[in-house]
């Protein structure tokens, strides 16, 4: 016995519309499918086959080749023209069994071909076939488009949460920098203190001269701490800026390490080599962008040197015809090279985490830095190269092109 029957949900909801010239083929195909439940629509030619498909999508079209008006191809490919009907499922019927109709059938787009007269379990099975193939489809078409819709919602996301985690990293530099400031603001407010505390106190005994140079330091030290305030509001003003400017990479490098310096590990235990191309010209960047790229690389340099008996940091700025390389070398303990791929991935890091430190002082990471890197330099078309000896050292390489893609697009 057939397995379709009546009950079958597939034939329930479906609907088949019949387009044939002939009466008795549609008589005969309407009382079958009807019986097995389908819901059933005829057409007597393409013209009002075409007409009825417009209002009302049916699920499968049995189509007949030899038709008065259009013929059943031409009915195919008009169907298969139209993003509204192309993918309904067309069978082909017709008395027609040469290969060469087939073939031109399959290539208007038809699904199969049924020939008269009719088998019917054929043309059930047939039916059925293409039925649960085209429901198989729009399950997964809805599969996709939520699939998309995952992905799209995965993206932003992504895109949320890599903002939060480059701002955290952002104010973290922020503290690490202003902790310098306040170190580099102590000296000589130590010296205007003192220096006064001697005046109130030896008034009376102070020589001219002593009190001359009591001012003089006094002054100095004002002078000391009036150039520490102007390279920390030049920094904070353009880092307020999150627009396009035209950025000197030797002017950004030396500005950076005067906040540096502020660092007692930085100014007094490493030694420090800088080489600069004077030649370079500005190119438009973001500057608090490339300045945290900067303090990152070069905080990683410094903690890469932290156990090692030689510390020295070398930079150097340099050009050719397409980019401006910024490279940071150091002689710290150096990178397998079975690692250079994980260096930029999101929370590698080779540190300890942070809170975990097993001595005072040691460096630890959230595996941000690098990472941040990456994404600050997307914008620019700006990436890192790295070089490597285990054991001798690192250099990290700023590769900035001179005319970025996307703004030149």
């Amino acid at each position: 016995m057939f397995p379709l029957n009546m009950n079958d949900k597939n034939s329930e909801r479906s609907i088949i519309l019949i387009v044939d010239d002939n009466q008795t083929n549609l008589d005969v195909l309407f009382e079958l499918l009807r019986n097995y439940g389908f819901k059933v629509l005829v057409a007597l030619d393409g013209e009002s086959a075409i007409e009825q498909i417009e209002y009302i999508h049916p699920d499968l079209i049995l189509l007949d080749i030899m038709m008065p008006g259009i013929d059943g191809f031409e009915t195919c490919l008009r169907l298969k023209a139209n993003p509204s009907t192309r993918d309904i499922p067309i069978v082909f019927m017709s008395a027609l069994s040469e290969t060469l109709d087939k073939v031109k059938g399959f290539q208007t787009g038809a699904v199969d071909y049924i020939t008269k007269p009719f088998q019917h379990e054929e043309v059930l099975s047939r039916i059925q076939t293409h039925l649960t193939i085209r429901t198989l489809q729009k399950k997964l078409e809805e599969k996709n488009l939520e699939l998309a819709h995952l992905n799209h919602n995965l993206e932003r996301l992504v895109e949320q949460k890599t903002k939060q985690l480059i701002d955290q990293e952002k104010t973290a530099i922020i503290g690490r920098l202003t902790q310098g400031m306040v170190h580099n603001l102590k000296s000589p407010l130590q010296v205007i203190q003192t220096s006064v505390d001697l005046i109130e106190t030896q008034a009376t005994k102070i020589q001219e001269e002593s009190l001359f140079n009591y001012t003089k330091y006094i002054s100095q030290a004002v002078t000391k701490i009036n150039q520490i305030m102007d390279t920390l509001m030049m920094k904070s003003r353009k880092e307020q800026n999150q627009d396009l400017q035209a950025v000197n990479i030797n002017d950004l490098v030396q500005r950076e390490i005067q906040l540096l310096e502020g660092n007692l590990y930085f100014r007094n235990k490493i030694r420090k080599k800088y080489f600069y191309d004077e030649q370079i010209e500005s190119i438009p960047l973001i500057y608090s962008y490339i300045s945290q790229v900067f303090y990152n690389l070069i905080n990683n340099a410094m903690d890469a040197m932290w156990e090692r008996k030689s510390r020295e940091l070398t930079i150097v700025t340099r050009q050719d015809e397409s980019s401006i390389y910024m490279d940071i070398a150091d002689t710290g303990c150096g990178i397998a090279p079975e690692n250079f791929s994980k260096l930029f991935d999101p929370f590698y890091t080779s540190k300890p985490p942070k809170g975990e430190e097993k001595i005072e002082g040691e460096p630890t990471g959230t595996g941000l830095g690098l990472y941040t890197c990456i994404e600050l330099l997307k914008p620019f078309d700006g990436e890192i190269a790295i070089s490597s000896n285990v054991g001798q050292g690192s250099v990290f390489t700023v590769v900035l092109p001179k005319q970025q893609k996307s703004r030149s697009a």
